[in-house]
């Protein structure tokens, strides 16, 4: 499967968790190591790719913040199954000082990270501590994601 076939998959992924609601799209980085942030209704998704930076993670959510695609509160899935790089926490600081990241009124933030194994479990923990007022999990399986987060829709 290509990037581009993973690409269609996430958006026809958010269509269906969203009522088949219309879909923007913002990229980073080059064709092989990019971010792509999407909204689709009240979904967010962030897929990172091979060795993608978090500095393309801050330019996507930058433009979408100037584009006023995204909210402080949004059910957000970030999908790091392809994304083989390091963590710049400097950068990731950076992240947080955007926007006051789970403020805004209900639903619940959550956010959920699809990753291969649960390496990514220490550095779930730490996103959780650095964005305290988001709900943050971990899980392997991105329909089990998209489930947890449909669960806030749901109860809002």
């Amino acid at each position: 499967m290509t990037g581009r076939d993973d690409d269609a998959s996430d958006r026809a992924q958010a269509r269906q968790a969203n009522d088949n609601r219309s879909s923007e799209i913002i990229v980073s980085g080059s064709a092989d190591n990019r971010v792509t942030l999407s909204v689709t209704g009240d979904l967010l998704f962030i897929t990172v790719e091979n060795e993608a930076g978090l500095s393309d993670v801050r330019a996507c959510l930058q433009e979408a913040l100037s584009r006023g695609m995204v909210r402080t509160n949004m059910l957000t899935l970030v999908d790091a199954t392809r994304f083989h790089g390091i963590v710049e926490w400097e950068v990731l600081y950076d992240i947080v000082k955007l926007a006051p990241w789970g403020s805004a009124p209900p639903p619940e933030s959550r956010v959920a990270y699809v990753a291969r194994d649960g390496f990514f479990f220490q550095l779930v923990k730490i996103a959780a501590s650095i964005f305290p007022r988001a709900n943050h999990r971990l899980f392997t399986d991105r329909l089990e994601a998209l489930e947890w987060l449909r669960e806030a829709q749901l109860s809002a």
